[in-house]
């Protein structure tokens, strides 16, 4: 019998995106339906399909008044009774359970949670924690006051993040949203939650500001002289890649001959390692904190990535790296959904295996009211010297020649592969374009200031890679190109 419960669109849709933080396939009923159906009365609610198996095939199930009768009597043993609604779709039936009022339930074998696409058992102090905070929404489960769809909601944000996951967009965008966890219908009216505004609004600049990612280069090693800051304050999507290209930027980079055309880049950090360092710190951070933004430090001799919040509730320092603990768990499976993380609690273990495979050293860790992730990095030794517009610039120890390039940098260019940053390249290809272009000129382009420019071209300088030629109605010689 279809009771219209469910669309076939929406049913196949439910399918094609599996087990989930909301939805749990059972192929028959056995006893451990009890910790599934606690498990989302604990959490935020979900939905038990009877007669689809893990991998999502619809073998379905008879459905008989007995089969009812048993589902309704184990939902009723739970501590307290969790209130459940039973549907069918075809021949599937269909265990609705809402997100309980009475935490936390119980199950005969003991106290469950939804944790990512399975039911976890909370240990003593879990439980604990558990009930300071019953009654409490996560930030990302909150419906958002002011959103306006009209004004805020973007189609095109939505269509992408289908896009990425590998999901079929053949249902109408109220529905997906429903079925994401980020939104739902109340009195008529699509209200949109915390979770959605994060990922489906163009910017996040006035309804979620806290979520904006700062990324900040200094000069040296103390938080005194800015060169370089960027706010990203877009979807959250964008904010991680626009981060990542961020650090990209400053990272020193080796080439190594493969014996082909092409020349192999190596990064001094390994990028999957600060793209999980980063990924980690947007899932993992208290958003009810204002004020306070994700931030991305770039100093000479260390990147520091810090959230809000410190570590979870539940996930103390001895079990950092060990155990997974998910402050925002909506925002976890959506991430999941296009690949950005495992969901598997396995991000730390990953960074330190990166970093050891890239022979770099490990990374620190500092933890209180802001969670610090700190890479560290070879330091090159530079000296001080103050250009003629007043400004701080580095330059490598050394007596200036004749053509403004410094003293030992030749012979460094002769001896093989030279380390180059990404925005040093990025420098380097407009001054192949135009040799009489000004360090202002490049700060123009490049939306960076003045002395961060002057910086990079005195390290330029300093390696031999380009030199002066004449003063300020001179003009830059690329030493040696192909290096």
């Amino acid at each position: 019998m279809n009771n219209k419960y469910l669309s076939d669109n929406e049913f196949d849709y439910i399918l094609q995106n599996g087990e989930s933080y909301l939805v749990e396939f059972k192929e028959k009923i056995n006893n451990l339906l009890s910790r599934e159906i606690t498990a989302f009365a604990n959490a935020s609610g979900g939905r038990i399909f009877i007669g689809v198996t893990d991998s999502g095939e619809p073998k379905g199930i008879e459905i008989t008044n007995k089969l009812r009768s048993q589902i309704q009597d184990i939902a009723n043993n739970c501590q307290p009774a969790v209130q459940i609604k039973l549907e069918e779709f075809n021949n599937i039936l269909i265990i609705i359970i809402p997100e309980g009022k009475e935490k936390p339930y119980q199950c005969s074998d003991g106290f469950y949670v939804r944790m990512g696409a399975n039911a976890r058992k909370m240990k003593r102090d879990q439980i604990i924690d558990f009930l300071q905070f019953e009654g409490q929404l996560s930030f990302e489960e909150q419906f958002h006051k002011k959103f306006d769809f009209e004004r805020d909601y973007s189609p095109s944000k939505l269509s992408g993040f289908l896009k990425f996951a590998g999901i079929t967009q053949n249902l109408d965008d109220e529905t997906i949203l429903i079925n994401l966890g980020v939104a739902e219908k109340l009195n008529g009216k699509l209200r949109m939650k915390n979770a959605g505004v994060l990922f489906f609004t163009d910017t996040i600049q006035i309804l979620c500001e806290q979520a904006t990612i700062t990324c900040a280069v200094f000069d040296g090693t103390e938080r005194i002289h800015i060169l370089n800051r960027k706010d990203y304050a877009q979807d959250i999507i964008t904010n991680i890649d626009n981060a990542l290209h961020f650090v990209k930027q400053e990272l020193r980079v080796k080439y190594e001959m493969t014996g082909t055309a092409r020349r192999k880049e190596i990064y001094e950090l390994p990028l999957d390692a600060i793209r999980e360092a980063v990924i980690n710190a947007v899932v993992h951070r208290d958003y009810f904190l204002k004020g306070s933004h994700t931030v991305i430090e770039i100093f000479d001799d260390r990147i520091e990535i810090s959230n809000p919040g410190g570590l979870p509730k539940g996930l103390s320092e001895k079990d950092f790296g060990k155990k997974a603990v998910r402050r925002n768990q909506i925002i976890a499976s959506l991430l999941h959904r296009i690949d950005f993380v495992e969901n598997m609690g396995t991000g730390i273990n990953k960074i330190r295996n990166l970093l050891k495979e890239s022979k770099a050293k490990p990374p620190k860790f500092e933890f209180g009211d802001f969670y610090s992730i700190i890479f560290q990095r070879e330091v090159e030794t530079m000296g001080k010297q103050r250009n003629k517009d007043g400004v701080d610039t580095e330059q490598s120890l050394g007596k200036l020649d004749e053509g403004g390039s410094i003293g030992g940098a030749k012979g460094g260019a002769k001896g093989g592969a030279i380390d180059l940053t990404e925005r040093q390249k990025e420098i380097l290809s407009l001054i192949n374009q135009n040799n009489k272009i000004s360090y202002r000129e490049i700060a123009k382009k490049l939306e960076i200031n003045n002395s961060a420019i002057l910086k990079h071209l005195n390290n330029l300088k300093s390696k031999g890679v380009i030199k002066r030629i004449g003063g300020t109605r001179g003009y830059w010689q690329v030493i040696d190109n192909e290096k």
